[in-house]
């Protein structure tokens, strides 16, 4: 495998109080010509000599996700970025084939690959399916606005961990960063809206990311939010959604720098109430629990994870057993990276 074109890219991993973990994927880079920014929001600064590396741009800053995420891009000269949490896992070759795909398609932002979530149980690593719906992914109308619109009505987060265009990035991150909306999940689907505005983009049929689903994801930790939909509909709220709204329409402009073409308040508008009004979203058991835990019960927390795996996952799905349901849907699967990651997990529960 030729990973020349991974020296196009940055690994933007973001982490919080998970320094064994972020150890675990540093180590698991070191093999590789690949950039990595590593903001790290912990109490205590990571020292590990594995960050030593020429590659490697660590920050430690306790102010917040969103300014930790704003200031990379300061220190990004690749063509190419891709946002990671510190506990998870890409492949490489997936990178690279993402990559190839962007420079040879010029009308595509961003592009991505399949994904698979995994949990470990004493020596054992299992899998189970993870956005199903990533399968033949495509949004490719040369319309931004039908783009959006297709994408809410149907919604999977299929950019937020997807290679990008630096100069499409650097737009997106100011514009979602600079300002902290009330609602839970914010800025997730404003760089899901913005990234399809900036361009098409696409799913490879090529296993690219490896999720943890063993402890909760890494959330922006500055202030209590509030549900989705009661922030949109709530008018106590009404200042903040039109201010966003604003925010979201002069980002869409600059993205897309045509005067001639533009996306419309009612567009944003009726995106993401198609988004919220799908009944695919209504709450699970799970999530209406995590509501009730006051925000700082971590240990709540890493139980009620510890019983979603227990009873809503098939246990009787190794993590090999499920890659190969993936391949049976064509999917490609770079067996000896993927062995790679299974050997790093396995040292990783000694």
């Amino acid at each position: 495998m030729n990973y020349f074109h991974l020296n196009k890219l940055t690994l933007v991993i973001f982490t919080l109080n998970r320094h064994k973990f972020l150890k675990r994927t540093i180590n698991y880079w070191s093999n590789f010509n690949i950039k990595l920014i590593v903001l790290d929001g912990s109490k205590i600064k990571f020292r590990d000599p594995c960050i030593k590396s020429e590659n490697i741009k660590y920050i430690h800053d306790k102010t917040g996700l969103y300014n930790r995420l704003l200031s990379s891009v300061n220190y990004i000269d690749t063509e190419f970025i891709v946002l990671g949490s510190d506990d998870e896992f890409y492949l490489p070759s997936a990178l690279v084939s993402c990559i190839d795909f962007l420079l040879k398609e010029t009308t595509f932002s961003s592009c991505g690959g399949r994904a698979i979530g995994f949990y470990t149980d004493k020596d054992k690593i299992f899998g189970l399916k993870q956005y199903a719906n990533l399968k033949d992914f495509q949004l490719n109308q040369s319309n931004a606005s039908e783009r959006v619109i297709k994408h809410f009505s149907n919604y999977v987060p299929a950019h937020f961990y997807s290679v990008i265009r630096f100069s499409k990035w650097k737009i997106i991150c100011r514009n979602v960063f600079e300002k902290n909306y009330l609602f839970s999940g914010s800025h997730e689907l404003q760089v899901e809206f913005l990234s399809v505005v900036a361009g098409k983009s696409r799913i490879l049929p090529e296993l690219m990311w490896l999720r943890n689903k063993e402890i909760p994801p890494i959330h922006n930790e500055e202030v209590i939010k509030i549900e989705k939909k009661d922030w949109w509909y709530d008018k106590k709220y009404e200042d903040e959604k039109l201010d966003f709204l604003k925010r979201m329409k002069n980002a869409s402009d600059e993205l897309i720098n045509d005067q001639n073409i533009q996306i419309k308040e009612e567009t944003i508008i009726k995106s993401f109430e198609a988004y919220l009004n799908n009944p695919k979203l209504n709450e699970t058991f799970i999530k209406k629990i995590r509501k009730l835990l006051p925000n700082k019960i971590k240990i709540l927390k890493r139980l009620m994870i510890s019983l979603k795996n227990k009873f809503l996952y098939d246990k009787n799905k190794s993590l090999i057993e499920e890659i190969n349901l993936l391949e049976q849907e064509s999917v490609l699967v770079n067996q000896r990276e993927l062995n790679q990651i299974i050997s790093t997990l396995n040292n990783s529960m000694r």
